[in-house]
């Protein structure tokens, strides 16, 4: 990684709790108008936060983590996996105009940017009831949990499923507008959004967008099962300024008069997104509440083939037992993106390019063809865990995961050199409101 004069880490912190300090102190400064009647001119403040600690027994210098924006850690014991903090402000002006911010503090990747730490900042408009639209930095309405994947306390498991959300982006930077009506008991709701998201494993390269984003969803809701479908297509633009010399390095050998060796040489340069693309997602989500059991699943496809084709999928299961909520989850994700074979370039190339020039190309094919495969997502995962809800905000949830990683599937993972392996993951978190 190339050295830096200021910490991102610490930039990205400060930045953070400055935001944090600014919020607090403006919903204080203004707390005694968050009783006024509805349709009045008021600021709301509230608030949300998780308190974990997890051990990971992994292979050696194997980093879990939750999401690909997370830095990793080899550390046996983490606090900083699941623990965060956010803030939010909600400022209505009048029953149509709101605008709303939110902040929140976590464990970020050595490029994510001070900005990354605004959630959300964004104006709302609501002509009528049944229509809302909304400009700015908006959450990214594709995927069950896009409202409340960082609020811990809003859902049943300790955090939410690693094979499924550790790859999607939080936030869109754009628009949306939406439409809800009733149709006998069902509730339904339609959107439409556009704008642009940051993509990418910022623990090893600088953020990628997906831009030009142009989606949908459409959901229905009737006794307590909520049922929806998904679906966007966007423009992908992935940022090369690290890896340059390696795609001109291979376009270079994709010149070469040996058809395997350039035809190879070409796959890998365009498996690196040497060529920005198009991509598109679809995801279809259930969730069902009857009595005291609560169940989701949720499955998506994505596809910006040659960079990422894959699928993704969960389902969990629960049930209430007076405070108590005993749970099971399955995870599960599958790239379809073979398993590059590793190359034997220098015996061909000696003849045409020399000696040192071939074991110089052998290297950088050798090399790719090994990061490559070392960043497929390949794994499933089984959880148990139970949810205390010991305090009307705040609930208290034991999680034990057995993760198995399939050859050439540890893309989840930070410093993981593609080996099958397995690893277990034991969680203790504390999530609360206010």
């Amino acid at each position: 990684m190339p050295a830096q004069t200021t910490d991102p880490l610490s930039r990205c912190r400060q930045g953070l709790l400055a935001g944090l300090v600014a919020l607090a102190a403006m919903g204080a400064a203004q707390a005694q108008e968050t009783d006024k009647p509805s349709g009045a001119t008021g600021l709301r403040l509230s608030g949300f936060g998780s308190l974990g600690v997890s051990h990971v027994d992994a292979p050696s210098g194997w980093g879990f983590r939750r999401e690909l924006n997370q830095g990793g850690s080899d550390d046996a014991w983490r606090a900083d996996v699941d623990t965060r903090l956010g803030v939010q402000l909600n400022y209505s002006l009048g029953s149509q105009f709101e605008l709303v911010g939110q902040v929140i503090a976590k464990k970020r990747a050595h490029y994510a940017a001070d900005s990354d730490a605004l959630e959300w900042a964004y104006a709302s408009y609501r002509p009528t009831a049944d229509w809302t639209l909304r400009a700015g930095r908006v959450n990214l309405d594709v995927f069950l949990m896009a409202d409340y994947r960082n609020v811990g306390y809003g859902f049943m498991t300790a955090r939410p499923p690693v094979e499924f959300y550790a790859m999607l982006p939080t936030a869109l930077d754009g628009a949306d507008v939406a439409r809800s009506w009733q149709q006998g008991d069902a509730q339904w709701r339609a959107k439409l959004m556009l704008g642009s998201a940051r993509i990418g494993d910022f623990e090893s390269t600088k953020a990628s967008r997906v831009r030009s984003i142009v989606g949908g969803m459409l959901s229905r809701e009737e006794g307590g099962l909520l049922l929806r479908v998904s679906y966007a297509h966007t423009r992908v633009d992935i940022d090369k300024s690290n890896i340059q010399p390696v795609l001109d390095g291979l376009a270079q050998l994709g010149s070469v008069p040996i058809p395997t060796v350039a035809e190879q040489a070409l796959a890998m340069r365009r498996r690196l997104g040497a060529e920005n693309g198009s991509g598109t997602f679809w995801e279809l989500g259930l969730r069902h509440e009857l009595a005291d059991w609560q169940w989701s699943a949720e499955v998506v496809r994505i596809s910006a083939d040659p960079l990422i084709v894959l699928t993704s999928a969960y389902a969990t299961l629960g049930r209430r037992v007076g405070d108590w909520t005993p749970y099971v989850a399955y995870g599960h994700v599958r790239d379809s993106q073979g398993v590059l074979p590793m190359p034997a370039w220098q015996a061909a190339l000696t003849p045409v390019i020399g000696p040192v020039g071939a074991a110089q190309a052998q290297g950088l094919g050798s090399a790719v063809t090994a990061s490559l495969n070392a960043s497929r997502f390949q794994q499933s995962s089984w959880s148990i865990g139970t949810r205390w809800d010991f305090h009307p905000q705040a609930a208290l949830k034991l999680q034990w995961d057995r993760v198995r990683i399939s050859n050439s599937g540890s893309g989840l993972w930070t410093g993981a050199n593609g080996a099958p392996s397995h690893a277990t993951i034991a969680t203790a978190v504390v999530d609360f409101i206010f």
